[in-house]
Order: structure tokens, then sequence, then C-alpha cells
């Protein structure tokens, strides 16, 4: 027994030292990852090479960009360059020798591509003729659109041929993800003031990828006060303010409940509360215009003030003031 115990040692020995002269580094132990992940046009770009299964940092490497060598030496992880004009590919290998004597090469080819986001809420009221953007209050219904901009081998690639994946604060949305699912619709929650909203796109290969964030802030709601002629209808050119003659005949005022959830201002989900220097006054129909005819032989100013609830939501409120002289 005690001559047969070295000998199998001996044997072991020489099985294991021979696996690991056998051991090859397979391509598949080395990433090669660029930041940012989806490049535009024009744009700054860092190619990265890591592994877990070798020393990069004694590796001889060397990056070449469309065929010409760009960057060599040892331990050179890292590659920097600028994507083209959009349609335009950039191709980067990395070219690694190890000092155990393997050569692998990591490559990718960067198509500039990028992603608009646009967004609305479609149930926030705004007057008519308004140029502007109808703008989220808390709880409001919002809807974001991607508008991509990708370009492969094929040409561009329309919104409506690509893959897109929807996420809201981080969390995917599978539901609103899909082939060709260009928009996302969205409740905000009266616990956020506001929500990030990414969006992954691309081709039905993979190989044509961007990406686009948007942060939508809600806002809060606000009454604009215009005046109203009783054949032209009410003038949406000019807001009224402090100050606003109402003439002996009377005067008839329009009140804007700008971003509100709502269809239209006489909503049923939005209450009305008009007072005359502190007293209430009776809701009128259409609850949001308001006829003021001053007592004859008076003169002096008054206090009108409202407040508007949206009582299908927690923070949609808001009160405003308006003196006016008679």
């Amino acid at each position: 027994m005690k001559k047969t115990l070295p000998i199998i040692i001996l044997f072991l020995t020489v099985f294991f030292t021979g696996t690991a002269a056998r051991a090859q580094v397979q391509n598949t132990d080395i990433s090669l990852e660029i930041t940012p992940a989806y490049p535009a046009p024009n744009q700054d770009v860092t190619a990265v090479l890591s592994s877990q299964a070798l020393d990069l940092d004694k590796a001889l490497i060397t990056w070449s960009q469309d065929g010409q060598d760009k960057l060599s030496g040892i331990g050179k992880k890292q590659f920097q360059f600028n994507t083209g004009s959009f349609g335009s590919p950039t191709n980067i290998s990395a070219s690694i020798d190890t000092v155990g004597g393997n050569s692998l090469i990591k490559s990718v080819t960067v198509w500039p591509a990028e992603v608009d986001m646009l967004y609305e809420a479609p149930d926030a009221f705004v007057p008519p003729f308004y140029e502007g953007l109808a703008l989220p209050a808390s709880q409001s219904r919002i809807k974001v659109v991607a508008i991509p901009f990708l370009s492969s081998g094929n040409g561009q690639t329309g919104g409506s041929n690509l893959s897109y994946t929807w996420s809201k604060d981080g969390r995917g949305q599978s539901q609103a993800s899909g082939w060709g699912n260009s928009s996302f619709t969205f409740n905000n929650s009266y616990l956020d003031n506001g929500n990030a909203i990414s969006v992954q796109v691309s081709d039905i290969t993979g190989n044509s990828t961007a990406g686009g964030t948007i942060n939508i802030q809600t806002v809060n709601p606000k009454i604009i006060f215009y005046s109203r002629d009783e054949v032209l209808g009410t003038d949406w050119q000019e807001a009224l303010s402090d100050g606003f003659s109402v003439p002996s005949g009377g005067a008839t005022i329009t009140a804007a409940p700008y971003f509100f959830s709502g269809p239209n201002p006489d909503s049923s989900n939005l209450s009305y509360a008009w007072t005359l220097n502190g007293q209430a006054i009776d809701t009128p129909s259409p609850k949001n215009i308001l006829s003021v005819k001053p007592q004859s032989g008076t003169s002096g100013t008054a206090d009108i003030k409202l407040t508007i609830n949206n009582i299908g939501t927690l923070f949609q409120t808001i009160s405003k003031t308006l003196t006016v002289n008679f």
C-alpha cells in the first residue's frame, strides 16, 4: 500500500495538468458593451471590454474602427469613438491576445438612432385655439408618443414596423409594450409629482435599437377669467385682470378651468362655488359663465371669487379672485 499511493497521486496530477492545458478561453467569456447603450448621431461613445474568465489588464488589446487600427496596448480595455450621421454605421472591433496565447476578437456595429418623445394630457381642459400643451394635473390621464429614427442596412425603419418596450418609473409595462405600440397611456397617481417614462425601440432583427426617456411633471390647475359677449361669445384673446371695469349695463364673465380633467368646463365632475364679496352666489348655468350687474347709482369695487374642485380626484382644486370696478 505504501508503494501504490505515490503512483495514484502522480496519475491524478498528470490528469488535471493535462485538462488545464487543453482549456481554452471562449469568445463568450468576454463582453463588449457601449455607453450610452443607444447612441445618437454624432455622439461620443465609450466601448468597454470586461471578463470574469481572464485578466484583461495583462492582455494586448488592439481596437479598430471601420477596419483601421486606432488604439493598441496592454490592458487597453476602453476605447472612445464618435458615431457618424444618421444612417451611417460604425464598426468597432477589439482584438485580444492573452498571456496564455489565446487570440479573440469582439466586435459591434453601431447604428446611430434616436427617439423623440412627446406627451399630452388628452382629458385636460384647454380653451379653443389654445396653442400650448395640455398639461397634466394630479391624477390626470397622460399619453406619451415615441417617434423613433432608426436606420439599418435596409434603410430607415418606419414606426409601425418596430417593437416598443415601455417602462414607467423603472417598472416594465408589458401590457402596453409590443409590435407597433408607439404610444403609452397611463393615469398619474396622486402620490406622484411626476413620472419617468422610458421606451426601447428595435427592428425585427434587433440589430437597430434606440431608447429614450421623458420626465413628466404634474402641474396645479388654474382658473383664468375672460369677458363674454352675448353675440360674439367669449373673447379668448385676452384674459381679465384685477381692475376690470363692469359697465352699468352689466358684464358676463367666463371662467376657464385650465388643466382640470374633464371633457368641458360644465362637466359633472367639476364643482363650482362662486362668491361675491364673501357671499355665496347661486351656481349659474353653465357653471363657468357668470353674469354680474351693479346696482343702479352705485360705484366701487367688488371681489368675485371662484373655487373649482374636481370631485373625482383628491388634489385637482383651485381658487381665483377677480377684483372688478363698477
